[in-house]
């Protein structure tokens, strides 16, 4: 059984990715804090400039922005720039319909009342030990957990996510993680596709792998999340963990004891995609992605570049100007803009050589 938390406006919390667990967070969140008087990050760098981690999140990162940056920058840039262009649409409906099913599949959903952040965020470290639990009593399967952590210390960005399903073997004690993807074709997915979900899938074994390791403190939690870990939970929260016979009043307490736990698993041995047809919701493809930790880290440090105003967004190559065709910020593009003029530039400068 996993749990969801709803704030005292009733807002569901029951997403199937981590792309749309972000949006019912930044929801709750907004409830939870509209008359918080906690204070807030500086929008700007040394040199005055905006820093995109602090004007467009709370301080921390989900792995489905860095993913996204891998499809197009600028137009992840354009999603929190340009508002009410996106709207979800059936194919967006049918997947996260096609993700629900799997997780009633594999465990209810039951609402828990928050009232706090900290609230939230005991939430989700209660559904990452339900999984742990899961797998310490004979179960296989796991589905929708949270993870979170810093993936490269040297980096120090907080950065948290939702896996689809992590498998457990008992008898080789090891643990695969798989993530749904769903299609509204029978086609298999361009590489350009998979290469971005292979960086996600990279997150979230990296991100879970440091907690089996014990490096991610307490402290660094606090610093990045900007939580009082000894703020009692609400009474819904209490009530669902005595429930669970887990007697714990807050979160400094209750990550004690699933970072024990956590560190009686074993790291994620192989990452796995899942490909699903939306029509019929038959498997179309498996593809294992091996884990290379120097791509990850370079890719990761670049996309880093952005988040702290180090560099301005940039847009898809020449080479995969295909995907500006699917684009809902075709139009007003600057960067599509901007090729096109030194396209046009070069072709002037040839002509005159001839």
């Amino acid at each position: 059984m996993s749990c969801a938390p709803n704030s005292n406006n009733e807002i569901d919390f029951e997403d199937e990715d981590d792309e749309l667990l972000l949006k019912s967070v930044n929801e709750c969140e907004a409830v939870v804090t509209k008359n918080s008087t906690k204070p807030q990050f500086p929008l700007t760098s040394g040199d005055g400039q905006i820093v995109p981690l602090q004007k467009f999140r709370h301080g921390y990162l989900w792995v489905s922005d860095l993913s996204s940056q891998s499809w197009c920058e600028q137009q992840m840039f354009y999603k929190f720039t340009v508002p009410g262009v996106i709207e979800e649409n059936p194919a967006m409906t049918k997947g996260t319909d096609l993700h629900l099913a799997r997780e009633l599949a594999a465990h209810d959903v039951v609402q828990v009342q928050v009232t706090s952040n900290e609230d939230i965020w005991a939430i989700k470290v209660l559904n990452l030990l339900t999984a742990i639990n899961a797998f310490q009593f004979g179960q296989t399967i796991a589905r929708e957990v949270p993870i979170f952590g810093v993936p490269f210390k040297e980096e120090d960005i907080f950065v948290v996510g939702l896996i689809d399903e992590l498998r457990f073997d008992p008898e080789n004690y090891t643990i695969d993680l798989s993530e749904l993807k769903t299609r509204t074709s029978r086609m298999n997915p361009s590489k350009a596709v998979t290469k971005q979900h292979k960086i996600q899938v990279m997150l979230y074994k990296r991100l879970f792998d440091n907690l089996v390791k014990g490096t991610l403190s307490k402290n660094t939690i606090t610093k990045h999340l900007r939580l009082d870990l000894n703020k009692d939970f609400g009474d819904q929260i209490v009530k669902h963990l005595e429930e669970k016979t887990i007697i714990k009043k807050n979160l400094n307490d209750l990550m004690d004891h699933v970072f024990e736990k956590m560190q009686s698993l074993t790291c994620i041995n192989q990452l796995h995609v899942e490909y699903v047809y939306q029509g019929t919701a038959e498997t179309l493809s498996h593809v294992t992605h091996p884990y290379d930790e120097g791509e990850i880290k370079t890719l990761y440090l670049d996309y880093l570049k952005f988040w702290k105003g180090e560099r301005l967004p940039t847009g898809v190559d020449i080479e995969e100007a295909w995907k500006c065709q699917r684009c809902d910020f075709e139009s007003i593009c600057e960067w599509r803009t901007k090729k096109s003029e030194e396209c046009a530039q070069r072709n002037i400068q040839k002509n005159h050589l001839y």
